[in-house]
């Protein structure tokens, strides 16, 4: 295909053709090709380096070449952003930060005005850029935010915003002003589109957390991956490998057979129409499916190449190639011509003399020879022969898949033209139906193309890790395995890997995939994780990250898996044999591009694990959107509750370097929302039902377990969990289980608080609490400085709570002795000695068992 030509580019009277885009304020890698203004296609940054979770389309900007001035503007814009200090700008006044833009952003900006162009002549303003007025800008931008998000309309009005900035150096615009009058673009886009409740964002981060369901799920499946079924995969890897590397080299091309290409017969076709004393054989009557004056097309094959192929004018799915019309319009004609013959065709080799299929075979390579190849890898009771599972467009099921057992004999490169060597040949042929009939085959499911053929091959995996699964069986997690279906939990693990960093280390998908090998290392005292930081730092400088075992077993394991020669994340493409890297032990390694598209890993790890969990004994993922920069607020959410948080997050998410902006970037990054705030109360709940369980078991064995007003609805409580489990077999069956026992406490128990003088089983019409609280705030939670507990009949006291029931009863009696103390202030603490004595003298009758 030819190249089409550039255009011819407008001049700029700000910029020279040659000046590098790359100038003062970017590292420019040694010895590599920077591009120039007047380069008008594309502008590659490659030359200042690809950051690893960038794909090369991706670290260029595009400008559109069938607008000329478009071209020029959005040129002269994007240097202008890329060389803010240059002489040029500082001629115009225009003064923008030392620090370029970055090359995403610009990219992103170019982009956004050119949509914005093309809405502008749609809506036939008739003008361009340069003669927009304010209420121009505003109308072109709003009708592209009726078909966006708010956050995606802000990012069109910030970039008119950097147009504006450097518009005194662009050609045709000049100097306008701001159409949204200086409001904040997410502000603006916000009054544009409301959201449902008519009210804009709150303000702190738009990134959503991932929901709980969803998160605990995501992360079992990941450690799963990690933690148990990596070393089955990679040592079935390491298998497919020798297997690979077992199959026969290829020959020498002087020892491989010439085979004739399309164009040879192309040509062998011309030869023979050109002869007028040839004819093309018909059908004088119907046969196997064809009518009566249809060319007998494979005889026909065989008769113009002399036997070398069958297959001149064959149809494959259905629909001709464009090459097999062409050759059968070349025979169609000729018979309209009146060259034809009509024939018997179950007779027509024998009345037309036509020579029989003679299939091309590697040079050098005798029938002999063959027969040999075909007797000595049968020989390996290991071998088995292909054959169909089901019926596909190629034969029938139970019927042997030729070309596969080809590849298996011969390799790869000779398969294609050899495996007509076992179907032509009769001997060849008994020995594959003698080893059919004897039972020494694979069954190959080839009806998806993307697993046909030697890809499809079963291998028995007899060491699998033995799962539990959900309906109480357990056993390998799987017992046979393909190539194809190893490419997919190769995937599968490199995604977990990423998931599980992602989430547990809060790093930026960028930073993620920065990370090289042997990337452990202890940092002031705990394990970290070395790697670049990219986001607002051109020289990328090397940080740390703290992180726990767990992660430090996801690293190692995702080094293990990575094929690549620097980077732990890379692409997971297939070997070219010569031109890939040796291993250590001389074999070759498997290599690919460094860089994955993270979106795409999470999604397929979610729906593979959605549609394999029974089978892998995991529980499935609830459906929600996850990107890799919401395990970073999730995350975040999760360690703010901890002491200390702001500082320890600061450091981790790289926020302390300005400490100003960094309070409020981390407080919103652990800003709870109301999913894991109400995660967080059902884990308080179960963690009180497991303070319970020692109650439940002591109140089995008989015992009178608190004293309190609200002991006897304890007691029943108590009373009637163990019923419940004494009533239902399979629960009495796990009568030892503690989380069984907790789980059903919980939910007899759901409103349990606990507390350092008394336990509280919350229920409104009881709680003393709440009386002097005005109506509409009564029912949100107890008032633990408001509590009665020797008078409420939510309150329970345990055994635990006695020494400090003791200690006030005493305190209070050495007061009460007290001379010198006022009537009133006495009258107070005889009060309390009573309600503290109701509760002491209770703990002393039940004997000290509580």
């Amino acid at each position: 295909m030819r190249r089409r030509q550039a255009p011819e580019a407008l001049p700029s009277a700000a910029f020279r053709d040659d000046e590098p885009v790359f100038g003062d304020g970017h590292q420019v890698q040694e010895g590599a090709a920077v591009p120039v203004f007047g380069d008008v296609g594309r502008w590659s940054g490659e030359c200042i380096g690809r950051p690893a979770n960038r794909q090369p389309a991706d670290w260029e900007v595009v400008f559109p070449e069938e607008e000329l001035l478009v071209n020029l503007q959005l040129r002269e814009a994007a240097f202008a952003w890329l060389n803010p200090t240059h002489v040029v700008l500082r001629q115009a006044c225009v003064f923008l930060a030392a620090e370029p833009m970055a090359l995403g952003t610009a990219k992103a900006n170019c982009l956004k005005l050119q949509a914005i162009a093309r809405r502008g002549r749609e809506l036939s303003l008739g003008r361009p850029w340069g003669d927009w007025d304010k209420e121009d800008w505003k109308l072109v931008v709003a009708d592209l935010g009726a078909e966006l998000d708010p956050s995606t309309m802000a990012s069109y009005i910030s970039g008119v915003r950097a147009l504006r900035r450097v518009a005194p150096i662009v050609s045709g615009v000049g100097p306008f002003d701001d159409p949204w009058d200086d409001l904040p673009a997410t502000q603006v886009a916000a009054q544009e589109q409301p959201n449902e409740g008519g009210e804009a964002e709150a303000e702190g981060l738009s990134t959503p957390a991932i929901p709980p369901s969803t998160w605990w799920a995501l992360l079992r499946a990941a450690w799963t991956y990690i933690h148990s079924l990596a070393p089955d995969i990679l040592s079935w890897r390491e298998d497919f490998e020798r297997r690979s590397d077992a199959l026969p080299e290829p020959r020498p091309r002087a020892e491989r057979a010439e085979y004739l290409r399309s164009e040879d017969l192309d040509v062998l076709l011309d030869a023979w129409l050109a002869d007028s004393e040839h004819l093309v054989p018909l059908l004088a009557k119907d046969w196997q499916g064809a009518a009566a004056g249809t060319p007998i097309w494979k005889t026909l094959s065989r008769i113009i190449t002399d036997g070398r192929n069958q297959d001149l004018f064959t149809v494959r799915r259905g629909k001709p190639s464009s090459r097999v019309a062409a050759r059968r319009a070349a025979v169609v004609k000729a018979v309209e011509q009146g060259r034809s013959r009509t024939v018997d065709g179950a007779q027509a080799r024998q009345t037309l003399g036509s020579p029989g299929y003679r299939p091309e075979r590697p040079r050098g390579a005798s029938q002999a020879q063959l027969d040999e190849d075909l007797r000595r890898w049968l020989a390996d009771p290991v071998n088995r022969i292909p054959v169909r599972a089901v019926d596909d467009i190629h034969g029938k099921a139970g019927t042997p898949i030729l070309a596969t057992l080809a590849r298996q004999l011969w390799g790869p490169r000779d398969a294609g033209r050899s495996f007509p060597c076992l179907k032509a040949n009769r001997k060849r042929a008994a020995m594959i139906t003698e080893a059919i009939e004897a039972g020494r085959v694979v069954l190959v499911d080839s009806s998806e193309r993307s697993r046909a053929g030697w890809r499809s091959l079963p291998v028995p995996c007899p060491q699998a890790v033995t799962v539990d699964r959900s309906d109480g069986t357990s056993g390998p997690w799987r017992t046979e395995i393909t190539q194809g279906e190893l490419d997919d939990e190769l995937r599968m693990l490199r995604a977990a890997c990423y998931i599980f960093i992602a989430a547990l280390s809060m790093m930026r998908d960028s930073e993620v995939q920065e990370i090289e090998r042997n990337p452990l290392v202890t940092y002031f005292g705990s394990p970290a994780l070395a790697s670049r930081k990219t986001k607002l730092d051109p020289a990328r400088p090397e940080l740390f990250w703290w992180i726990s075992e767990p992660v430090a077993e996801a690293v190692a394991v995702a080094e293990a898996l990575s094929w690549h020669p620097t980077h732990l994340f890379a692409t997971l493409e297939p070997p070219r044999k010569g031109t890939r890297p040796r291993r250590s032990d001389g074999r070759p390694r498997k290599v690919g591009r460094n860089g994955i598209t993270p979106a795409d890993e999470i999604d397929f790890f979610i729906e593979r694990i959605n549609t394999t969990h029974a089978r892998l004994g995991l529980g499935e993922i609830p459906a929600a959107h996850v990107r890799p920069h919401m395990f970073r607020k999730t995350m975040s959410q999760i360690a703010a509750r901890e002491p200390d948080s702001e500082i320890a997050l600061g450091l981790q998410l790289k926020h302390a370097a300005r400490r100003a902006m960094a309070n409020r970037t981390t407080q919103a990054y652990g800003k709870m929302d109301h999913q894991w705030a109400k995660e967080f109360d059902q884990e308080l709940e179960h963690a009180a039902a497991r303070k319970l369980v020692g109650l439940l078991r002591a109140r089995r064995d008989g015992e009178s377990v608190a004293v309190g007003p609200g002991a006897a609805r304890l007691h029943a409580g108590l009373d009637k969990v163990i019923e419940t489990m004494n009533g239902d077999p399979q629960l009495r069956a796990q009568i030892a289980d503690e989380r069984a026992e907790a789980a059903l406490l919980a939910a007899e128990f759901p409103d349990l608080h606990l507390g350092t003088v008394n336990h509280c089983m919350f229920d409104l019409p009881q709680a003393e609490c709440q009386n002097q609280l005005p109506e509409d705030q009564r029912g949100q939670g107890p008032l633990i400085g408001a509590c009665e507990p020797a008078r409420c009949r939510n309150s329970v006291v345990t055994s635990s709570h006695a020494p400090i029931w003791i200690a006030e009863e005493e305190d209070l009696m050495a007061m009460s002795k007290e001379r010198r103390m006022a009537p009133a202030r006495r009258e107070a603490v005889l009060i309390r000695l009573e309600d503290v004595q109701r509760i002491t003298s209770a703990l002393r009758n039940e004997g000290g068992t509580v």
